[in-house]
């Protein structure tokens, strides 16, 4: 196991670079090129196709973060052997429940709204999955804040 280490650490930290930088891009560089260039319909149109892409990967993302997370964790620090670690454990736990809840809670009832032509209630699900991928993206940039400085502190 102990020879997998640097590949798991290496698959964590891919995984957590891609969900994390894909939420960045989405907030910060596609949405206000939507608002700024798409009528609402179309707008609409392109986050549903968007986001059923991108969630595909968050799918995996999560998968490969759990596995390579709890393995690396035990493999190499024998469990919660320093408080940055529980933080990090916790936050990352935080970041899969709030992307179940935006997933089943918020995309999904967007995607039907948005395929059913019902642009007012699409428009009031994209809100709300706007702010909870803004709260995960912030819950991103600090879990990788104590990631990268955890062991220094």
């Amino acid at each position: 196991m102990q020879t997998l280490i640097p590949y798991l650490a290496a698959l964590h930290g891919i995984a957590a670079t891609l969900w994390i930088g894909g939420m960045f891009f989405a907030y910060f560089a596609m949405r206000p090129a939507a608002v700024e260039t798409l009528e609402p319909p179309l707008r609409l149109k392109l986050f549903q196709a968007s986001f059923r892409r991108f969630f595909m990967w968050v799918w995996l993302f999560i998968a490969v973060l759990l596995l390579t997370g709890y393995s690396g964790l035990f493999a190499r620090f024998g469990g919660f052997s320093a408080s940055y670690l529980s933080l990090m454990h916790g936050i990352g736990l935080l970041m899969c429940i709030i992307f179940l809840v935006l997933f089943f809670g918020f995309y999904l009832p967007f995607s039907k709204a948005v395929s059913a032509g019902d642009l007012p209630k699409a428009a009031a699900l994209l809100g709300k999955i706007r702010w909870t991928v803004f709260a995960n993206l912030m819950l991103g940039i600090v879990i990788t804040f104590v990631g990268i400085a955890g062991p220094y502190l």
